[in-house]
């Protein structure tokens, strides 16, 4: 049993020993690592939008030349689904809102940090 597991370690010692090495941590990488990106390219990235990802249950509809994407919900006290539509930048927005929510969510559910951070005043 002990002779098995030894060889098992060594196997995996081995394999790390041959494996590439790779950037970990705070090492620099060297020229040949790094990506050739000029400013202009970096600058443009950073202009253009993310690509607009349509959520879940969401379904693209044409209405004269816009595009809406709606959704079909059930209100409560009533039996019959109502579709509801929103523009793009609306669904960014509610994303955007969603994100914020959960963000302050996250926050007041964080441990404090010292006891002076917790006292109310």
């Amino acid at each position: 049993m002990r002779s098995m597991m030894l060889m098992v370690i060594g196997v995996f010692l081995a394999a790390s020993a041959f494996a590439e090495p790779t950037a970990i941590g705070n090492e620099i990488p060297t020229a040949e690592q790094a990506p050739d990106k000029t400013a202009a390219e970096t600058t443009d990235e950073a202009r253009e939008p993310a690509a607009f990802k349509v959520p879940a249950g969401y379904q693209p509809k044409k209405r004269g030349k816009k595009v809406v994407y709606c959704k079909k919900s059930m209100e409560s006290g009533t039996r019959f689904a109502q579709e509801k539509c929103y523009s793009e930048d609306q669904l960014r927005a509610m994303s955007a809102e969603r994100e914020q929510d959960q963000a302050n969510f996250e926050q007041t559910r964080k441990v404090c940090a010292s006891s002076e951070s917790c006292a109310g005043g």
